[in-house]
């Protein structure tokens, strides 16, 4: 396999020698720090409502990576490394497709990567052009890992979902790749890669003998991976997503990275029969909701939210959330990731006609409730007055999904749904449901044994014109704070060049606590924006991925300009 590993050199200076092992109080292993996506760190200790204002609190240092950095920075707390000594470690992939590993606390004392991982061989293997396929660019202007990987504390792992495009004379080859590398040292674990799609052409693969096509020329792996509880799988189940042809949910065995089933939201065999029209397996019900489409409870199901394509509500799933479960086919030794239930928009038709995604935000399941309906999940996408008279979110049961215009309730969203995912945080007394839409003002919506409020309780004065995916750092039910990129560049399209502004509001408020445009001579400014990175907090510091580089802000001294 084509990869380069660049192991840092030790730096064995006086006061390298005389640290001490960092004490680190978290780890964030997944996007959005859980299967649940609820996007809470409970364990920060350190940065609260008080300190994190421009006086105390700013940016103290940054990595330069070699591309965009699409997915969530990970975390973990002391760690040892291959090559020697403990660390805390932030991990971070870009789309020119790398993994980085660095230290999470000092750029000056190791301003190298702990390691550093790249699998391109250019010019014969690169990244894929990001308008390769469809023609449209989703991610500007190259993609190779886009997905947020996933941490396996018990085997030391991290798995992430490569893609490149691989050129032999006139021959041009696209390959999606899974990846299972060692934490302390970025080396392939036995068995990695496995080839989930090689294909020259237009031609795609037929995963487990599926109908549809999985296409890897413009396959685009967007959701967070998964480590799922399962019985029979010592290290649970590792859950990928997909959007591009069609939208996909693959399940694997994280030891042997074997494929074990394969779910896709659109059925090609229909169109060709002409029972729906339009082109087959083009680009049909994608699973991608900002990052962060595909969750799982702790019973080991999982939820995955479609974009817009045909609907039947039996093989077809446009505009719907899908409760999947991987089931043993009896006699066989083979599995399948079966459709137990399903909650469909009731305007999914006029969704479809108009390009309005329902799975272009992701979910986010809500912890147990004393009420009558237990177990519920917050979800929204985008809406628009032409099929939906109210601006809405939805309220699902997820024992009981409830198909076809199923929901517990609705909640108004003033400036409509949008592309990002949401955040949970309690304190104790009240719990709240952050949710950043685009063109509006942050919002909080109160959740309780009654269901969740019908409109917010809590807005920003500051208003997201791409909206937002917020993260929440407190100490258990103390000092909340709510976290969130803000940008106005558009990286679809154009190279981002107006830097990213990171912001923290008071949870109970969500009055603005700090943004790094506050300081004085530029001192905290940030790299330019990624859409749909969501900030990273971790033992009193917050981790921003950007086209160009991982900024870190903490309480000061901050860095200087």
């Amino acid at each position: 396999m084509y990869r380069v590993l660049t192991l840092a050199l030790v730096l064995m200076s006086t006061l390298a020698l005389a640290q001490k092992a960092p004490t680190g109080t978290v780890n964030v292993l997944t996007r959005h720090n859980d299967n649940a996506h609820t996007g809470q760190n409970l364990q920060e200790t350190i940065l609260t409502p008080t300190n994190v204002n421009s006086g105390s609190f700013g940016k103290i240092f940054s990595y330069p990576v070699d591309g965009q950095v699409y997915a969530e920075p990970l975390y973990v707390q002391n760690l040892t490394m291959a090559q020697g000594g403990v660390h805390n470690v932030v991990f971070v992939a870009t789309e020119y497709d790398s993994i980085y590993a660095f230290d999470a606390d000092s750029a000056t004392i190791n301003p190298a990567p702990l390691w550093h991982t790249n699998f391109l061989n250019p010019p014969s293997v690169a990244p894929v052009p990001c308008s390769q396929g469809s023609g449209i660019c989703q991610l500007f202007p190259i993609v190779g890992i886009t997905s947020t990987p996933v941490i396996n504390l018990n085997t030391n792992t991290i798995y992430a979902v490569v893609r490149t495009q691989e050129t032999s004379g006139t021959t041009v080859n696209w390959v999606v790749r899974l990846h299972a590398l060692d934490i302390t040292s970025g080396a392939e674990k036995p068995g990695s890669p496995a080839v989930i799609c090689s294909q020259t052409g237009n031609t795609g693969c037929s995963l487990n003998g599926s109908a549809a096509t999985f296409g890897p020329h413009h396959q685009q792996s967007r959701p967070g991976l998964l480590l799922v509880p399962e019985a029979g799988f010592p290290q649970g189940v590792l859950v990928v997503g997909f959007a591009g042809d069609s939208g996909w949910v693959l399940a694997f065995d994280p030891t042997s990275l074997k494929l074990l089933a394969a779910f896709y939201t659109d059925d090609e065999k229909s169109h060709v029969a002409g029972k729906f029209p339009g082109i087959p397996g083009e680009g049909h019900a994608g699973i991608w909701g900002a990052g962060g489409a595909v969750v799982a409870d702790t019973s080991g199901n999982i939820y995955a939210v479609t974009g817009d394509g045909y609907w039947d509500g039996t093989i077809n799933w446009g505009d719907s959330l899908v409760k999947l479960v991987l089931t043993l086919n009896s006699g066989t030794g083979t599995y399948s990731l079966v459709p137990a239930d399903y909650f469909t928009t009731s305007d999914q038709a006029c969704r479809y006609a108009h390009g309005l995604d329902y799975g272009s935000a992701g979910p986010l399941l809500l912890p147990p409730q004393t009420g009558t309906v237990t177990n519920m999940i917050f979800t929204t996408g985008k809406q628009v007055s032409t099929c939906e008279t109210t601006f809405a979110g939805y309220v699902l049961n997820r024992d009981n999904l409830g198909h076809t215009g199923g929901q517990i309730s609705q909640m108004t969203l003033p400036n409509g749904g949008g592309e990002q995912s949401p955040a949970y945080w309690s304190t104790g007394t009240k719990q709240y449901v952050y949710n950043g839409g685009d063109g509006d003002s942050l919002r909080a919506f109160t959740v309780s044994s009654a269901g969740v409020s019908t409109s917010g309780v809590l807005a920003s004065s500051i208003v997201f014109s791409n909206g937002t995916s917020p993260a929440v750092s407190a100490n258990g039910t103390t000092n909340g704070i709510v976290w969130a990129q803000d940008y106005i560049d558009d990286p679809d399209h154009l190279p981002s060049f107006t830097p990213a502004v990171l912001r923290a509001f008071d949870a109970t408020t969500l009055t603005e606590l700090y943004d790094s445009t506050q300081a004085a001579s530029a001192r905290d400014v940030a790299g330019p924006p990624v859409k749909f990175q969501v900030p990273m907090v971790a033992n009193g510091k917050v981790y921003l991925g950007t086209s160009t580089e991982l900024d870190v802000y903490g309480l000061c001294p901050c860095a200087a300009k």
